[in-house]
């Protein structure tokens, strides 16, 4: 009896962890992710936005005109958010300014300076 009752909450168990996140409605998961997007504010969403509107793309227009630096990742970062993110965030954040510095600098390459 005790085995059957065990095996009847395993099975219970396993129907949770299957359907898990298919009881949220639509809207209330949409709006977990613009409150998630929301608080990623440097985070660029390549599908809705265009490499020209990156809050970046000035910026790395102007190192790009000035000549090569030493250290373009420490000019393009924001360091009043970057202060305020532990270590796993601030990993994060440079990694997406690096992925985004590189997709400007292609996109230069290939389109002339104006």
């Amino acid at each position: 009896m005790k085995s059957s009752a065990l095996k009847l909450l395993a099975q219970k168990a396993k129907k949770r962890l299957s359907t898990a996140g298919q009881n949220y409605p639509k809207n209330e998961s949409e709006k977990t992710t613009k409150a998630y997007l929301s608080l990623a504010s440097y985070r660029v969403v390549a599908s809705k936005q265009t490499i020209e509107e990156d809050p970046l793309f000035d910026k790395v227009k102007k190192l790009m005109e000035k000549g090569d630096t030493f250290s373009p990742l420490s000019e393009l970062t924001d360091y009043e958010v970057f202060n305020k993110l532990d270590s796993a965030d601030k990993e994060k954040y440079i990694l997406d300014i690096s992925k985004r510095y590189n997709k400007i600098r292609e996109y230069f390459a290939t389109e002339p300076i104006s």
